[in-house]
């Protein structure tokens, strides 16, 4: 009983102590720990202190391992002390002075918590021979370049220059994935050379074994990437789904090393270094990093019961909520409760396709900002998958499109702000039980489901698309936004079907 008591009060003292500011003798004492042990090269008392989300440049969770003592047993030093110990947005930062036995001082910045756990060590990024992240945190933002977003299927195209080539080329850019992607055939035509080997790595969808460039030299507008590995892979499907040229995918490469922000107003991506911004953000949603991708917490209302949940932020996604195994037993069967059930189809980066179950719940809430009737895939494999603990699933650009956004990784966070299309109601489109797939210039329907309204009203998979809504599309995006119409009114579609002009009607959607 005792010994209960003892972990109770423990668990009090801990608790309360996290809800105020450590004191200044606190913060002076954790500091010189840390630089008693930088000092005398004791990795394992370092990397107690260190946060769950610290790292270095690109390295993080087990990586950290093997990189702390290449960079800390190396470097023999005299001294270490602090200065300049500042208080700032809830961070505590300190000027690092490190004197080695021969050559000159090193000096650099620290950030912690208030727990006292260091969230980023600007010592060790400029061992490596990279800039102080930490060091810029305290000065003003600063815009390095701004350039043009390009939308199809809701998703997001930049371009970007390869070193060695005079063009420019179409990138994905995806949140949802933990690493950079090459199209196969561009990588061909290019000249580039691959690895031999396939290493397992997880990039968009669920990843997978994949050859890599190990140095690959990018430019986005005044933005040079340099020696970035990159992952090669056959993008084919990916593009004719999305109906964009796609030469490539951005993942967390560009993420890391920038504040990203999308203003999808204008369709314009803004890319900053890791100073603040004097209009401070207002709707900031903490971002949880598991192999390189970002989860956040949300709120799912599901037949009046909210489900406080963590989703991958996920722009390479073109759907709205997508949940998987762990997400419907947390929600007691929400495969069971969604309304307007249908069936579903989506394909990952290895072209695997996977069939789910669909449906719409109340609302999802992100910071506070809500969004009543999202559709939500629930896929339910035969066997119980081994990952998930983390995260019940992701959340795509249908719901991701509404917002103006700025990724910051240093700081572990993701600024939102309802956009335009905000207010705008959410339409159940996957009752039509269609896909419309771009070929050459031609725009075919494909997976026509026999329950879906689409199959009901007359349209079959391989039907060429001539009108929508007297409408003719020019991308996949129109096709959408004319579907959409059907929130209000029935609209008109003409296909071709074997040389053969027919039309069809499909009714209003009720939301």
């Amino acid at each position: 009983m005792k010994k209960i008591l003892f972990i109770g009060l423990l668990f009090i003292t801990k608790f309360g102590f996290a809800q105020q500011a450590p004191s200044d003798a606190q913060v002076k004492y954790a500091l010189q720990f840390f630089a008693q042990n930088l000092k005398k090269h004791d990795v394992k008392n370092i990397a107690s202190v260190l946060d769950e989300t610290f790292h270095i440049a690109e390295y993080r969770d087990r990586d950290l391992t093997n990189v702390l003592p290449q960079l800390i047993n190396p470097v023999v030093l005299d001294s270490v002390y602090f200065d300049s110990i500042t208080k700032r947005n809830n961070k505590i930062y300190a000027k690092l002075t490190a004197v080695p036995k021969s050559g000159p001082n090193m000096v650099s910045w620290v950030r912690m918590n208030n727990f006292l756990a260091f969230e980023r060590i600007g010592h060790f990024e400029k061992l490596m021979g990279r800039v102080d992240p930490v060091s810029q945190e305290l000065q003003p933002v600063k815009l390095l370049t701004k350039t043009e977003i390009k939308r199809s299927s809701g998703m997001i195209f930049i371009e970007m220059e390869i070193a060695g080539s005079n063009r420019k080329y179409n990138f994905l850019f995806d949140s949802g994935a933990g690493a950079t992607t090459l199209s196969e055939s561009l990588a061909t035509n290019l000249g580039l050379k691959s690895s031999q080997q396939a290493i397992d790595i997880k990039t968009a969808g669920n990843g997978g074994k994949f050859k890599t460039i190990d140095t690959l030299n990018l430019n986005i507008g005044e933005v040079k990437i340099r020696g970035k590995q990159v992952v090669v892979a056959n993008l084919s499907n990916l593009q004719k789904v999305t109906g964009h040229q796609m030469d490539g995918i951005i993942g967390f490469d560009l993420l890391k090393d920038y504040q990203v922000a999308l203003n999808l107003d204008d369709n314009q991506m803004s890319i900053f270094n890791f100073g603040y911004f004097e209009n401070l953000p207002k709707n900031i949603v903490p971002i949880y990093l598991t192999n390189n991708i970002p989860k956040i917490d949300v709120n799912l209302k599901i037949k009046g019961i909210d489900y406080k949940t963590r989703l991958l932020f996920d722009t390479g996604a073109g759907g709205s909520i997508y949940g998987n195994y762990f997400l419907n037993a947390f929600t007691n069967g929400l495969v069971d409760k969604i309304k307007n059930k249908n069936t579903s189809a989506s394909m990952d980066l290895s072209g695997n396709i996977t069939k789910s179950e669909m449906g719409t719940i109340d609302n999802i809430s992100i910071a506070g900002l809500g969004l009543q009737n999202p559709t939500v895939a629930v896929d339910l494999p035969t066997e119980q998958p081994a990952y998930g603990f983390d995260r019940h699933g992701l959340m795509g650009m249908s719901l991701i499109g509404k917002f103006n956004f700025v990724f910051n990784y240093n700081l572990n966070y993701i600024d939102i702000s309802p956009n335009k299309t905000f207010t705008v109601p959410l339409v159940p489109l996957y009752v039509l039980g269609i896909g419309f797939e771009k070929n050459g210039s031609k725009f075919i329907v494909r997976n026509a489901d026999e329950k879906g309204l689409a199959y009901k009203a007359g349209l079959r998979s391989g039907d060429e698309l001539i009108s929508i809504n007297n409408v003719t599309p020019e991308n996949l995006d129109q096709i959408t936004q004319q579907l959409r119409v059907l929130a209000k009114n029935k609209i008109g579609v003409e296909v071709n079907r074997k040389q053969q002009k027919l039309k069809f009607e499909l009714s209003k959607i009720s939301i």
